[in-house]
C-alpha cells in the first residue's frame, strides 16, 4: 500500500516566564553598590578631616640633632613648628628657612609619625673672630658671619682680627653693609688672615701680636689698580710697638715671601739695635722700614 506522508505539527517555543524578583534584585544590587561608594567617599572625607584636624597629628616635639649649641637648638624649636599638622608641613620650605640661619650650613628634615619632627643640622664651624666697633663675631672659612662671640662655643680659642674700617665708619664695612650674623666677609680675606696666624709664628718666631684689617693705608697695585677698597690691607701690630704692613690676598708677592722679608728685617734691627717703627712689605721684593725718632 502506498505510504502516507504526514507532517508533524510545527513546534512553537513558549516564552520562559520572567521571575518576578529578578528585576527587583538588579535594582537592589545597584543601590547597594551606590551605597558602598557613598560610604567609601564618606569614610575618606571623615578620615581626611580627622587627619587634618585631630590633635594626634599636630607636631608635639621637634628634636634637633647634629649640634649641642643650645642657642641654635632653641632657635629651631621656636620657629613656630609645634602645633602644625604633620601632613601639611612643607618640608622643602621649612628646610630652606633653617638653612638661612647663620649658624647652619645645611639641614635635613624627617617626619616621625604621628606627631614628631627631627631636624638634622650641619653647623657652621667658626675659624676666626671678627672684631668691629659694634661687636665681635665669629666667622667661618667662607666668610659667613655666624654669631656674636658671646654666643659662639669655643670662642676663647679663636684668633681675632680687628677690623679698623668699622671703627671709623659707624660699624659698617666698605660697602656700607652692617657686620651682623648672616653677613659675609670676603672669603679670600678670611683665608689670608688664617694664613698669617698660622705662618707668622713659624716663619718669624712671633706669637704675641695683634692682626688689624684696614683700608686707610695703600695696598699693593694689582694690574695697575689699588685693591684696598675691595680687600683691605692687613697690619701686624707687635708687642714691641712696630707695625708691619702685610698687604692683602691679591698682592703678587706670596705671603711666605713677605714673612721671610719681615724676619730678615727684624734680625737686622736686632743686630744693629734699631728701633723699628714700621715695616712695609707690600711692594714685592722692595720692603721698606722706618725707625722711631
Amino acid at each position: 500500500m502506498p505510504a502516507i506522508k504526514r507532517s508533524l505539527p510545527r513546534y512553537q517555543p513558549s516564552p520562559i516566564p520572567v521571575r518576578s524578583g529578578r528585576r527587583h534584585g538588579r535594582r537592589t544590587g545597584f543601590l547597594w553598590k551606590l551605597f558602598g561608594i557613598f560610604a567609601l567617599v564618606l569614610m575618606v572625607i571623615l578620615g581626611a578631616n580627622f587627619a587634618l584636624t585631630s590633635a594626634a597629628f599636630r607636631i608635639a616635639q621637634v628634636s634637633v640633632a647634629g649640634t649641642h649649641n643650645p642657642i641654635l637648638v632653641q632657635g629651631i624649636q621656636h620657629m613656630g613648628i609645634q602645633g602644625q599638622n604633620i601632613f601639611l608641613i612643607d618640608v622643602a620650605a621649612l628646610t630652606a628657612r633653617i638653612d638661612l640661619l647663620p649658624m647652619v650650613a645645611s639641614a635635613d628634615l624627617e617626619k616621625q609619625w604621628p606627631n614628631q619632627l627631627q631636624v638634622i643640622v650641619n653647623e657652621r664651624t667658626p675659624v676666626l673672630l671678627w672684631q668691629t666697633k659694634k661687636g665681635t663675631y665669629s666667622v667661618d672659612k667662607h666668610g659667613v658671619v655666624i654669631a656674636p662671640a658671646s654666643e659662639t662655643i669655643g670662642a676663647d680659642s679663636l684668633k681675632t682680627v680687628i677690623d679698623m674700617r668699622n671703627h671709623g665708619n659707624g660699624g659698617k664695612d666698605v660697602a656700607g653693609q652692617n657686620i651682623h650674623p648672616g653677613a659675609r666677609v670676603n672669603e679670600a680675606v678670611i683665608a689670608f688672615a688664617m694664613g698669617v696666624f698660622e705662618r707668622l709664628p713659624r716663619v718669624v718666631g712671633i706669637t704675641d701680636f695683634t692682626l688689624l684689617y684696614d683700608d686707610t693705608t695703600p695696598a699693593t697695585l694689582v694690574n695697575g689698580q689699588n685693591n684696598a677698597g675691595e680687600y683691605g690691607s692687613y697690619v701686624v701690630k707687635s708687642k714691641a710697638g712696630w707695625l708691619a704692613y702685610l698687604g692683602g690676598p691679591l698682592d703678587a708677592n706670596p705671603l711666605d715671601n713677605r714673612l721671610i722679608e719681615l724676619q730678615q728685617i727684624l734680625a737686622l734691627a736686632q743686630q744693629q739695635q734699631l728701633n723699628l717703627a714700621t715695616v712695609d712689605l707690600r711692594f714685592g721684593l722692595r720692603p721698606v722700614y722706618t725707625l722711631k725718632s
